[in-house]
């Protein structure tokens, strides 16, 4: 009995936990103007959450969405955390598909927050 009522309450914590941003998927929006001067493209630059380590850049919200979607549940569990840089540093184009992603989770219930890196660490918001 007692072994059921500690399975029960330890997934009642679980399930009631604030999604935190080390659980989640980290990803940076890095601009096209900045990525051009490595000869690269910009989008949405993930770090990879078993390695800690930067990974791919994906150039559009679903190919993000798809990576998102191939990861462990504990990671989906604690969505994906946006870091931006100055607004006036995104294309209107680049601040449409940040609004895509935002969209998209919105509609696969999948936690999102963001925050400007210079806000870092205290200013995520929860996108809706």
């Amino acid at each position: 009995m007692k072994t059921i009522l500690f399975l029960l309450l330890t997934t009642a914590l679980a399930i009631g936990a604030e999604p935190t941003r080390d659980d989640g998927l980290s990803v940076h929006m890095l601009p096209d103007s900045v990525a051009k001067f490595s000869g690269g493209h910009g989008g949405f630059t993930v770090t990879d959450p078993a390695t800690k380590k930067s990974g791919s850049t994906y150039a559009t919200p679903k190919e993000l969405l798809a990576y998102f979607q191939q990861l462990p549940a504990a990671v989906r569990q604690n969505g994906i955390w946006v870091v931006t840089t100055h607004p006036d540093s995104y294309s209107d184009s680049e601040q449409a598909k940040l609004k895509e992603l935002i969209a998209l989770c919105a509609g696969k219930d999948i936690p999102i927050y963001t925050c400007r890196a210079s806000e870092l660490p205290n200013g995520w918001k929860r996108a809706k």
